[in-house]
């Protein structure tokens, strides 16, 4: 390719936007069908409400006065502009945009025009659940951190029983451990214990991550402070007077009728062929291992990977590493001080060591060079400047403030490959296996990556820093550039205080439950107060605190109680609980369950195709006015929510699990539709007919008295 002129037009690889385009985004004609069905529906409502008194009185809102009187006022045009707001909230929500996002923009346009009073649209933000909510994910956060959730999985795991017993087993794992900590950071704890044991105990992991992931979902219901759908019904119908073990015996039930659906049918609906990628193309593996770093790792004393292969371990397929030698064969067990050899890109070499706790750096132990602060220490790539003190060495080396991990030497794919010491990966001498089935095959580690030659102007350098090594003098003289690799912090587990301090987190978790519900403290100050002891004993560390708070939940919260007062001041909320309630008596033929079956079918299709928490905090102000005109139960209602909105299984985009075990499976999305679409009807009718039976579907006599 011959190189263009300096003064020849330049073509971008990728063209910018224009102005046009994104008008042609928002103006697509499924967004103007829209739009004008909206506007349409928006004024023959508006105008038939103010000639016809029974279509205001649809949207009539009463309030309780000085001295108890009841004063009830409708504006129909305000509560078709809230529903216009909604509209295009959902339908953004739907369309890909955070609802973080989306909520604040609703909250500040209803704020600012006057539909909510200041103090109703910044109610949410200083919640008290929204914050306690918070100080129960840092405690999370320390759990995670520090293996526990691994060390308890890979214990509690069976291979030894019969593969249904088995599967049971871990099904009842992930409830026991989902009723204790959110499920999302379950399931991301339980997916590398799940891929070594499911091959062992005679399951795919197709089999068993989206069953697994569907166990969690609905677990999490059993107290109020492990889901943010449970704290924001809690929040936004304080009337309900739901108190933390309320839904515990629904969860259970419906954890139990979970367990066995998917224990029948698991295999039928998700068992596939899949095709495993071929391991001995010898120009592929070469062309994957191009400019990438040679690293050995091995199995450490006490590891989560030893007696599991390492298909199981799930070593073969990584993100930007390639396992490209092993001194044991693809089918044999791991045991401690087994080697493996990966061919990694600097971001690879953080995710082997993230992700594979057990896993260790042969020879280059970090903890002992550079010693504590591990949370102020991450992965550079450096490159070799011209006059550099570090010519002509030769690995291993320290630096001052780092050490070295690995080199690499730039070099075209096509250029001859050094050849300083040639080393067949597999000699004949050696058990056969691993990745290249002919023993005499001439590809070499150096090939593959191995630096083992004096450094020289222009090599990169893969080495672990404390964050102030770039501003050291002699970093800019020995190297031309340094580029800090995203998310390579040390992970904070493999010594046993870190262990320790992870029992601890858990521990305060469960201690803040009880005092809960033994009513010994507000369940914030009790939350605070946890966090505060693992300050101070670092279990997370204090200049960590503000990065493991979830800002888009916090936020999701906090517009949607917002939003929820929009809903409920403006007259929607009347609208459509009438609509609600009309539905749910025609298909029960009179009978108030079918109000709760068609609340719940709503808020499980809204959950499906957005948020589960933005549905709760969207539906809770509908159901409120419903058990208000109804005489209902409210609290049956509110857990009616609960459950529905959690129980959201039939796309991959419900809930941040769905999404994470997307590529693990794999699964598309009919496999998520084939599995959850029936378990979401069962679901339809299980959970009205469960909340009704333990709670009742009238309000009690005091309440309707009151």
């Amino acid at each position: 390719m011959e190189p263009s002129s300096p003064h020849s037009p330049v073509t971008p690889m990728r063209s910018f936007r224009t102005g046009r385009s994104y008008v042609l985004e928002m103006c697509s004609a499924r967004i103007l069908v829209l739009c004008m069905c909206a506007i349409s529906t928006t004024l023959f409502v508006g105008f038939r409400a103010e000639h016809d008194p029974e279509w205001q009185k649809l949207f009539e809102v009463c309030e309780t006065g000085p001295g108890r009187k009841v004063r009830c006022h409708s504006n129909p045009w305000q509560a078709l502009l809230v529903g216009n707001v909604l509209l295009v909230a959902t339908t953004m929500m739907i369309s890909g945009y955070r609802s973080h996002h989306v909520f604040l923009a609703a909250v500040t346009f209803l704020g600012s025009t006057g539909m909510i009073s200041t103090e109703q649209a910044l109610a949410g933000f200083s919640s008290s659940g929204n914050i306690a909510f918070q100080a129960v994910l840092l405690l999370v956060a320390g759990i995670q951190d520090s293996g526990v959730l691994d060390h308890i999985f890979s214990r509690m795991l069976g291979t030894r029983e019969t593969h249904t017993k088995a599967f049971v087993r871990v099904q009842v794992v992930t409830a026991l451990l989902g009723a204790m900590v959110q499920q999302t950071t379950v399931v991301v704890a339980a997916a590398p214990a799940l891929q070594r044991w499911a091959p062992r105990a005679g399951w795919s992991v197709r089999e068993v991550l989206l069953p697994v992931s569907t166990v969690g979902a609905v677990s999490q219901n059993l107290v109020i402070v492990t889901s943010t759908v449970a704290l924001t019904i809690y929040q936004t119908m304080p009337e309900a007077q739901l108190e933390m073990l309320d839904p515990a015996l629904v969860c259970i039930a419906l954890t139990s009728l979970t367990i066995v659906y998917c224990t029948l049918l698991a295999k039928p609906l998700l068992s596939a062929m899949v095709k495993e990628p071929h391991l001995d193309n010898r120009e592929h593996m070469r062309h994957q291992c191009h400019n990438r770093y040679y690293l050995s790792f091995e199995v450490a004393k006490g590891s989560f990977l030893i007696d599991s292969t390492i298909a199981q371990a799930g070593l073969l397929f990584m993100p930007g590493a390639s396992l490209v030698d092993s001194d044991f064969p693809l089918d044999q067990q791991m045991l401690a001080g087994n080697r493996l050899n990966f061919a990694a890109t600097a971001a690879g070499v953080a995710q082997i060591r993230n992700r594979s706790p057990g896993l260790v750096l042969q020879g280059v132990d970090t903890l002992a060079v550079l010693g504590a602060q591990r949370h102020r220490r991450r992965l550079f790539e450096v490159g070799i400047a011209p006059g550099s003190s570090l010519v002509g060495c030769k690995l291993p080396i320290t630096l001052n403030q780092a050490t070295c991990l690995a080199a690499r030497r730039p070099q075209p794919y096509n250029m001859a490959s050094p050849q300083p010491s040639r080393r067949n990966l597999y000699q004949r001498d050696r058990p056969q296996g691993g990745f290249f089935n002919d023993p005499l095959d001439t590809i070499c580690s150096v090939e593959l990556g191995e630096f083992r030659e004096a450094l020289d102007v222009g090599d990169i350098l893969l080495v672990e820093a404390f964050l102030e090594f770039p501003d050291l003098p002699e970093v800019e003289t020995d190297f031309s550039f340094v580029a800090l690799v995203p998310e390579s912090a040390p992970p904070r587990h493999g010594r046993p205080v870190d262990q320790r301090r992870g029992w601890l987190a858990l521990l305060l978790l469960g201690a803040v439950i009880l005092f809960s519900l033994l009513e010994l403290g507000e369940l914030v100050f009790l939350g605070l107060a946890a966090v505060s002891c693992c300050i101070v004993l670092n279990v997370v560390h204090r200049e960590l605190v503000l990065q493991r708070l979830n800002l888009p939940i916090f936020l999701t919260i906090a517009g949607g109680l917002g939003v929820g007062q929009a809903i409920k001041v403006s007259g929607l909320a009347s609208a459509w609980a009438k609509l609600v309630v009309s539905a749910g008596h025609y298909v029960a033929m009179g009978h108030p369950i079918g109000v709760l079956v068609a609340l719940s079918f709503i808020t499980s299709l809204l959950s499906n195709l957005m948020s589960h928490t933005a549905t709760a905090a969207l539906m809770a102000p509908i159901a409120m006015k419903i058990c208000t005109a109804e005489s209902m139960n409210l609290k049956t209602a509110a857990l009616v929510l609960m459950f529905s909105a959690n129980t959201a299984f039939t796309t991959p985009f419900a809930t941040s699990a769905n999404i994470m075990i997307k590529g693990m499976g794999p699964y598309e999305f009919p496999d998520y539709f084939k599995f959850g679409a029936p378990l979401q009807m069962l679901c339809l009718f299980a959970i009205p007919t469960l909340c009704a039976l333990q709670f009742g579907v009238s309000a009690p006599l005091d309440t309707v008295e009151a």
